[in-house]
């Protein structure tokens, strides 16, 4: 039995001699290779290739982690090939309180606003792919779906259904804005601008960024009885100060579309919220369309914990058997982050856009952390009246009060009040001083 003993001891006794040896020996390879470099002796070529002889198995080693908290990721040992999972869920709360003599009941209550899951990764590391389906009221939509390469220089080339670039406010994701919906204003925007399927161009400096595209008609619900429509945008920004705490971010963005005659899905409206679809303003459909531009600038601001933002549109619709409409539409928004987390330090000058408040504490009673707060006002403005054509005019004030636990959770409170409209109709005669509150819990990963 003791000889037993003995022989075991000195078995790992000899195992643990290898294992030194063996990193010594790495060790002075390793050190050899440097002198053998420094010398010149070998190139730097050879000494790298030397190098990654030693780890060329790790290439086939994955890699499971989580994308600094934004998703699951796994990678390949090599970086070459790469798939990020996550997703998002928003639910909602909505009540109304307006004059029943608008003759048009909001309907008030709970929805899955949204519910997404999203794949995008990389392969052969300039190629890559994203994309994006939600399931909100037990319907499958398609968001993101994309197919990209990006260059050395930065340059990024892709196609598929995606964002058209011209609008922040539509730019920045649901995921992160200061706000419950965005504002009014970008149902001008929206109706032109949606996800399309198309081809878009990125590119980007230390203080600039530029996107631009040609995108098709918007999906949608419905059989059209003609041609799609299709047309080019484009968003230019310039940030004359990018730093930690600061960010000045200029913009001008312009779009132009044609539209198909025989197909006239082309209207413009706002809704009260989604769930409620009550619309203030509506041009109805606009048949006889035959071209839309879009054109304005957009500016916003990041000074410690304040934020500024603001965006106004001019669109004017060439029509066959009238004269060309001009709407208009703007909106402008502060916020205060009461916990001093900044937005300029989530700004990201390759996209052209602010990223989501993250909390410097996360929520902890137990340490005295009570995550991130935000408090937020918003001021907006449409107007779709020209010539023959009422669609009617808006103005809408907003506040908001961000709680932001973690990074992953959300709790938004919403309060908006119409102020004024044209009252060219029996709604809009009415709509003056109705209430808007919405909650939602939101959460993303």
């Amino acid at each position: 039995m003791r000889n037993q003993q003995i022989t075991l001891l000195s078995q790992l006794v000899a195992a643990a001699t290898l294992a030194i040896s063996v990193t010594s020996a790495e060790a002075a390879e390793k050190e050899l290779l440097d002198i053998l470099l420094g010398n010149g002796a070998i190139t730097q070529e050879q000494y790298d290739d030397l190098l990654l002889k030693e780890t060329l198995e790790e290439a086939d080693v994955a890699k499971i982690s989580f994308a600094d908290g934004s998703g699951l990721r796994v990678s390949s040992g090599d970086g070459r090939y790469e798939v990020e999972i996550g997703g998002r869920l928003h639910l909602d709360y909505t009540d109304h309180s307006y004059d029943a003599r608008m003759g048009a009941r909001p309907v008030s209550g709970t929805q899955v606003r949204r519910a997404r899951i999203e794949i995008n990764g990389t392969f052969d590391e300039s190629w890559f792919y994203a994309s994006e389906f939600d399931y909100a009221k037990n319907k499958v939509a398609i968001k993101d779906l994309v197919l990209g390469f990006e260059s050395n220089s930065g340059a990024k080339y892709i196609v598929g259904h995606q964002k058209q670039p011209y609008s922040l406010a539509l730019e920045m994701s649901s995921n992160e804005m200061p706000f419950v919906e965005r504002s009014i204003d970008n149902a001008l925007v929206g109706a032109l601008t949606d996800r399309a399927i198309g081809a878009r161009y990125e590119n980007s400096g230390s203080n600039w960024f530029f996107a631009g595209g040609v995108f098709g008609d918007t999906l949608k619900e419905g059989t059209t009885t003609g041609d799609e429509g299709w047309g080019p945008s484009g968003r230019f920004i310039y940030s004359p100060v990018v730093e930690d705490d600061a960010v000045v971010h200029l913009g001008i963005r312009a779009a132009y579309r044609e539209v198909d005659l025989a197909t006239p899905t082309l209207s413009i409206k706002d809704k009260t919220t989604d769930f409620s679809d009550l619309s203030i303003v509506n041009t109805g459909a606009l048949a006889d369309a035959e071209s839309t531009t879009l054109f304005g600038p957009e500016l916003a601001a990041s000074f410690g914990p304040l934020f500024f933002t603001a965006e106004h549109t001019s669109a004017k619709i060439s029509r066959k058997t009238g004269s060309t409409l001009n709407f208009s539409s703007w909106h402008a928004a502060a916020s205060w982050n009461i916990t001093g987390e900044s937005r300029a330090a989530a700004y990201r000058m390759n996209a052209g856009e602010f990223k989501g408040i993250r909390p410097s504490r996360d929520f902890n009673p137990s340490e005295g952390a009570w995550g991130a707060w935000e408090l937020s006002a918003r001021y907006a403005e449409i107007d779709l009246n020209d010539d023959n054509l009422v669609g009617g005019e808006e103005h809408a004030v907003s506040l908001g009060l961000n709680w932001i636990p973690t990074r992953n959770v959300r709790i938004l409170a919403d309060w908006t009040r119409i102020l004024d409209t044209d009252g060219s109709n029996t709604v809009r005669t009415f709509a003056p001083d109705m209430n808007v509150f919405t909650l939602r819990t939101q959460w993303s990963y």
